[in-house]
Formats: structure tokens, sequence, C-alpha cells
């Protein structure tokens, strides 16, 4: 059976690898959904969006599908934010788990900008109109044991309210994701690595193949602390460096109450984390807050306030 399992596990592992090998031939010229980029849940957010080996609640179906499994019965998890550039985001997830080993998710992400002002080929001012961009999300993801793989495949839209406009609105195919999720030493110890948006285009444009490799390390005892860190880079033809570090630390006290911090970098950005969360009677509030990045390419970056409510039993 241990054997079965290792065979599982390094051929989860070579699909992976093999995928890997094709990314560089696929580069996307631009991001076509940069918003996929954000991250999701206050929770992740406040560990830097290191959470590819932790994944183990319902944001799990955007960061890694492997983390699916993880879920014990039924999740519940919605979360908003206001982003720079007065762009909001927020994004709905529920997982619902089959016999501890099956488990499937659903996810919806909007993005989006009301108040845009509109202007003719006559440079007249007319009536300011909206964009907003959505992503829907199937999951599915099973637990082996010692690990578990998953995968989601995604539907994309971006939409302008503008009325007798061509091209008002756009429907594309977002991509398949794939994750290995592993543990070892009683699980506290977690590694994964996932692959996300193969295929994806909207509008004649590419999505990036992203690919992130993530490993925790979790103490157990009266509080519980985890330590993160993930590499990630995406694939697409930026001035900016798309290879970055993300390291992330969580403490709970008595299962109760979380403090997070975390920190990425790239070659051109400098960006921190915090936050917090409280958990009661498996209702959870978290909070996180990313101030305004050090860069070296000026962009109108605010600081930036997540927040989140979730539910599992």
């Amino acid at each position: 059976m241990f054997r079965t399992k290792q065979k599982l596990l390094f051929s989860s592992l070579g699909l992976l690898a093999f995928l890997f090998s094709w990314v560089p031939v696929c580069f996307a010229e631009i991001n076509a959904a940069p918003y996929l980029g954000f991250g999701t849940g206050a929770r992740s957010i406040g560990l830097a969006g290191a959470f590819t080996a932790i994944a183990d609640d319902a944001t799990s179906t955007a960061w890694n599908p492997a983390g699916l499994p993880s879920v014990e019965d039924l999740a519940f998890h919605i979360s908003t934010a206001k982003l720079s550039l007065d762009r909001k985001s927020s994004f709905l997830a529920v997982v619902k788990n089959f016999d501890n080993k099956h488990a499937v998710g659903f996810s919806w992400t909007n993005t989006g900008v009301d108040g845009i002002p509109f202007r003719d080929a006559q440079d007249n001012l007319g009536d300011a109109f909206d964009f907003a961009s959505n992503a829907f999300a199937l999951s599915y993801g099973v637990s082996l044991g010692d690990f578990n793989i998953g995968g989601s495949a995604r539907l994309l839209t971006d939409s302008f309210d503008l009325e007798d406009t061509d091209g008002s609105s756009k429907t594309g195919f977002g991509g398949i994701d794939l994750g290995v999720l592993g543990y070892a030493e009683s699980k506290t110890i977690s590694y994964g690595a996932v692959l996300r948006n193969l295929g994806g285009s909207i509008g004649g444009s590419d999505l990036p193949v992203v690919l992130d490799i993530g490993f925790a390390f979790k103490l157990l005892r009266k509080n519980t602390v985890t330590f993160s860190t993930d590499l990630e880079h995406q694939f697409v033809d930026l001035e900016e460096s798309t290879t970055s570090v993300r390291i992330g630390a969580e403490y709970w006290i008595a299962k109760t109450f979380a403090i997070r911090g975390g920190a990425r970098a790239t070659r051109d950005r400098r960006s921190l984390f915090a936050g917090f969360g409280v958990n009661v009677g498996g209702l959870q509030l978290d909070y996180a807050l990313k101030p305004s990045d050090s860069s070296v390419h000026k962009l109108d970056d605010d600081d930036t306030h997540f927040v989140s409510l979730s539910y599992r039993y």
C-alpha cells in the first residue's frame, strides 16, 4: 500500500513536471486576467500568499485544489477587498467533502471598477460606465493518504455596461489548475505544487501559466505556529519581474485567536502583510492589511484592506 501511494505521488509530481516542461514555449504576451493573481481570503493574504502547502479551507479552490480534501465536511467562505485605482474584489466559495476522501468545490471571483468616465471619438464626455470581470471555477480533490491531488476548471467573463457597443462583453475558458499536496511527520510538515491557468484565454489573449511550489512547517503544542514559504513564477512577458518569494507565519492561541504576518519579494517590488483571525464555533472572521509596496516601478498603489468570513462544520 505504501509503495502504491509513493508511485501515485511521484506520478503526480511527474505529471506536473511534464506540463512544466512545456510552459516556456507558452509565454503569454500580456496578463489577460491580472485579478486572478491578487490572491483571495484574508487569512492567506495575511500570510503573503504563502498558502500552496497549507490550503486547508474553502480558498483552496483558488490557491491549490489539492487542499480540498482537508475540509472536514462543509465549508463556506466570502471575502472582499478594496484595491488600488478604485478597484473592488470579492470572492465566494463553498466546498463539500465526501467520506473524508473526495471533495468538490465551487468558487466565484468578481472584480471591477464603477463610475469610469466615458469619452466618445470626438472626446465628448458621456455617462460613466462600469467594468466587471468574473471567474467561475469548479474544483475537485481526492485524498490518497499522505498526499492529495486536485484540479480546477474555470470560466471567465469580462463586461462593460455600455449600450450599443460591439464587444462590450467577452467570455473565455480560464484554464485548468492542477495541484498536489503532501504531508509528513503526522502532518506537521506539508509540501505542495500547483500549475494554474493551463490553456486559459479570453478575448484573444492568453492567461499566463503560473507555477507555485510551497513548503510549510507546523509546531503543535498548546498553541499552534505555522511557518510557510512559496516560490512563484508567472510565464508572462512583463517589464516587472514575475518571479516572487513569499514567506508567512501564523500563530493560533487556543484555536480561537490568530495573528499573522508575511512578506513577498521580487527583484523590483517588496510587499509586507499582516492580519488576525477570530474563530468561534467554526465561524471565523479574518482581516489582513497590505501597506503600499516598495517598488522601482511607480504605480498607484495604496494600502489595501481584506476582510473574510468563513464557516465550516
